[in-house]
């Protein structure tokens, strides 16, 4: 799975006041106790066995012993993963980095009988395909990629259900030096979770550090790229597409499965052949109305207050796909009334400052 820089939100914490003996608080949002099978102890070696690891060998036994050589560390020792999709795993390495090794292990620290060797840096092969797809979204999560970056996608076979599981990761580099191991625990989400969610919302409008983009506004464009003329010169465009979104209904089920329906059309759209013969920017408008589908699960986490969509099947104008493993289309904070959604999406990481509220209703 991973971060795809596509769609639409960015998860979800969802604000619930605390209630007296009622199941309900004052409101109209149903009180909701953790599940409990998000806390049953997976078998770590049943976890190593089905788990997926782009550029990984599964290898009997143990993981080398670290030697102290190479310092490392992770921002963040507690995630959540999500069933068939898994979790990422990221990080900053030095410049000599070669990889890592990722042995699973239960909460009373039995390891897996096996660990996983896992070479090179970079996205995989499933990242650069969702990547891809970063178009047309009314509500787009923002995307950065730093140089030393290692993003390590960990997917799970379908026997991986709700749970919790730990691993031990270090890396190793270039001259054979391996770093002491960093534990992370890991809980896997049961799809769907919280009877606030479900139901049917409207999206109405985005307030982006402070600038507010209505329905049916210019919502978002992208481009950045260079064309070399015809007269060999080159040119830049910082914005070659633009969309307007006119409708967005998000259906959550009961069940853990959502869909959503987007509706937009090109405010601006490059075109290549003209600007490439004259040297300049040339655009056109298109406001033949696209739909794009997206279909998948959500899941909610309680003790978190987390929503987060995972993507398996998407159609963008009469053209349909689907993904084994999962897109995630967001992951962050909310705040939800009965009638109304506000999602929330913000970094200010690396001095990006970036803030999104996106508010919806029933």
């Amino acid at each position: 799975m991973k971060k795809t820089y596509l769609c639409f939100l960015a998860a979800v914490s969802l604000a619930i006041v605390s209630c007296g003996d009622d199941d309900s608080n004052d409101n109209g949002l149903i009180t909701v106790n953790p599940d409990p099978t998000e806390e049953i102890a997976l078998d770590p070696s049943n976890v190593s066995e089905n788990i997926i690891i782009a550029n990984g060998t599964k290898v009997e036994g143990d993981a080398p012993a670290p030697n102290g050589d190479l310092s490392f560390s992770l921002t963040e020792t507690n995630q959540s993963a999500f069933q068939k999709s898994g979790f990422e795993i990221t990080f900053n390495a030095p410049a000599n980095y070669a990889g890592s090794y990722i042995q699973v292990v239960s909460s009373n620290g039995t390891k897996a009988s096996s660990y996983w060797d896992v070479s090179g840096f970079g996205k995989t092969k499933s990242s650069q395909q969702k990547s891809k797809r970063n178009k047309k979204r009314a509500i787009t999560t923002t995307a950065k990629q730093l140089e030393d970056e290692v993003e390590i996608d960990v997917d799970f076979e379908n026997t991986i259900t709700a749970g919790t599981f730990c691993y031990f990761i270090c890396i190793y580099d270039t001259d054979g030096n391996i770093s002491e191991p960093v534990e992370v625990c890991v809980e896997v989400e049961a799809w769907g979770g919280n009877p606030n969610v479900t139901g049917t919302w409207n999206y109405i409008k985005t307030v982006t550090n402070g600038e507010t983009i209505e329905l049916g506004q210019e919502n978002f464009c992208e481009g950045d790229i260079t064309i070399t003329c015809d007269n060999q010169n080159t040119i830049l465009i910082d914005e070659a597409w633009c969309y307007v979104t006119t409708s967005l209904i998000m259906n959550f089920n009961e069940d853990g499965t959502y869909s959503y329906t987007e509706k937009y059309f090109n405010s601006k759209a490059l075109n290549y052949d003209t600007t490439q013969a004259n040297c300049e920017a040339t655009f056109d408008s298109d406001e033949e109305e696209s739909i794009y589908v997206s279909k998948g699960n959500w899941a909610y986490d309680e003790e978190e207050g987390n929503l987060t969509l995972v993507e398996f099947e998407w159609t963008d104008d009469g053209v349909s796909e689907s993904s084994e493993d999962g897109n995630l289309v967001f992951n962050g904070k909310a705040e939800i009334t009965g009638t109304s959604l506000i999602i929330k999406e913000e970094d200010t990481e690396d001095d990006f400052n970036y803030s999104s509220e996106f508010y919806f209703n029933r």
